[in-house]
């Protein structure tokens, strides 16, 4: 008695679900990234990096799906100086602190794992 086994190649529709996974992965990094780093703006230095609101309303990223990157930051020229500081003022390093923390990286981690995991 012969077995007739029949294989079929499903290479393209996985790799089509990888390449939206990927995308959607990015995509969660950034939005997990802007929460990390709102929360430091409000909680991380005694008090708010606020005085209109606007910095923090700037923090914002963006999804390169060609290199699988994300740039989170802010626009507002003054940003740099309240991350990096000036003679007159301390240095905030918000998005830094907000980003390579432990407990941060593995935050960042989770969301993109469930993200590559969805479909599979």
């Amino acid at each position: 008695m012969a077995v007739q086994v029949t294989l079929k190649d499903n290479s393209k529709t996985v790799l089509n679900q990888l390449k939206g996974n990927t995308e959607a992965a990015l995509n969660a990094m950034g939005i997990k990234s802007v929460n990390l780093i709102l929360h430091q703006m409000r909680q991380g230095y005694g008090k708010p990096i606020r005085i209109t609101g606007d910095l923090q309303r700037d923090v914002q990223f963006e999804v390169d799906t060609s290199d699988s990157s994300v740039t989170v930051g802010n626009t507002l020229v003054y940003g740099k100086y309240v991350h990096e500081g000036t003679h007159k003022m301390t240095a905030r390093p918000y998005i830094r602190d907000a980003l390579t923390g432990e407990k941060h990286k593995k935050q960042l981690e989770e969301v993109a794992s469930a993200a590559l995991k969805t479909g599979f």
